[in-house]
């Protein structure tokens, strides 16, 4: 099985990625920040847990963004699972990031567990 792959189809889906960036702006990966925390509060009963627990997005750099969290290790657990629960309902360019920010919590808190 063979594909060809035009160059007009490479400028095509490289058009596309340029506009899927674009897209991608602090406020729109805040309110999915702020979603994630919130979330994440609301699994939480003890107050000093759930106190700790902050979401923010910085953009480093025109469209390079970081994602910072804090919170208490205990709370590593229902952050994992609030951010799970978001990613299936963010647009891809906001998913493909805070998907690394799932890789990073699982890693921290030892949970693999995907849903």
């Amino acid at each position: 099985m063979t594909f060809r792959i035009d160059v007009k189809d490479l400028e095509k889906v490289s058009r596309k990625l340029k506009k899927l960036q674009e897209r991608l702006t602090v406020a729109v990966l805040q309110h999915w920040a702020k979603a994630i925390e919130v979330e994440t509060k609301n699994m939480i009963l003890k107050e000093g847990v759930k106190d700790s627990i902050h979401v923010e997005v910085i953009e480093v750099e025109p469209h390079k963004f970081e994602v910072k969290t804090s919170g208490k290790r205990e709370a590593l657990p229902s952050m994992a699972k609030a951010t799970r629960n978001k990613l299936s309902k963010m647009p891809l360019a906001s998913r493909s990031i805070f998907k690394i920010l799932l890789d990073q919590i699982e890693k921290k808190s030892g949970d693999k567990t995907t849903s």
